[in-house]
């Protein structure tokens, strides 16, 4: 075994042993192993994953503008209802108009919040064969990439950690001549963090409206919560769109 293979098994022993990090390994990685013998990183990686971090953007966006579609629809309920309650009586098909509108939102918002997950999903998978294809630890397998959306409780914590794991420890190469610069990054995408919380703050929103009674306070709540959901589900698109088309240049 040759010298370098010999320091790199060492190097490989640290970092199994936790004892250097990530950040760390790389770096001397990139001084031990020989400018010929480097990996290219195109012949390492996967997944290139610019594509369909720019769909997921672009789908982000839509879900935004459906977002707003919800606001203005159970805004527009309320207000009728509002108006009842002070003795204003509106037109049958005013009404029927309104609830196939509210009906209209709910629905595009289902669906859209469904493809969302769906493309997340996709890519914490594709993200995190990158970086087992590189050999980069993180906290949890391909396998929670999509079992995680599934599990309860899990479900709340863990698809942000292995997404802001692609984030932190996919690493950008520069390539000049026939040597390598692996850069990763040391802190969390904020846009990803805030954008995560909010999604699941407008789905739980979303949920509380649907088991309000059917009175007419209790409609107005339901509707003002919807509202405010889909307020929340705006902001969540708008930083999903910025999150992920910043972390997807990482995999590109």
């Amino acid at each position: 075994m040759t010298e370098w293979m010999e320091e790199l098994r060492k190097l490989d022993q640290l970092r199994k042993d936790s004892l250097i990090s990530d950040i760390e390994y790389e770096k001397q990685k990139a001084l031990i192993i020989p400018s010929g013998h480097t990996p290219s990183f195109s012949a390492q990686r996967k997944y290139i994953l610019e594509g369909l971090g720019k769909g997921i953007s672009i789908l982000a966006v839509i879900f935004s503008f459906f977002s707003l579609f919800r606001v203005i629809a159970f805004a527009n309920r309320a207000n009728l209802i509002n108006d009842f309650k002070d003795g204003y009586r509106p037109s049958f098909s005013a009404v029927e108009s309104a609830d196939d509108m509210v009906l209209a939102a709910v629905s595009t918002s289902i669906l859209a919040n469904i493809a969302l997950l769906i493309c997340m999903i996709i890519w914490a998978w594709r993200a995190t064969t990158n970086l087992d294809s590189l050999g980069i630890s993180h906290r949890w397998g391909r396998g929670w990439a999509i079992g995680s959306w599934f599990t309860p409780i899990m479900l709340c914590f863990v698809p942000y950690q292995i997404i802001s794991d692609a984030w932190k420890k996919a690493p950008n190469q520069n390539i000049s001549g026939s040597t390598s610069n692996f850069q990763l990054v040391d802190k969390r995408n904020n846009f990803w963090l805030i954008g995560f919380i909010l999604w699941w703050v407008q789905i739980a929103l979303h949920r509380i409206a649907g088991n309000q009674g059917d009175g007419i306070d209790e409609v107005i709540t339901a509707d003002v919560l919807g509202a405010v959901g889909g307020g929340v589900g705006i902001i969540a698109g708008i930083l999903f769109a910025i999150a992920f088309r910043q972390m997807s240049e990482r995999h590109s």
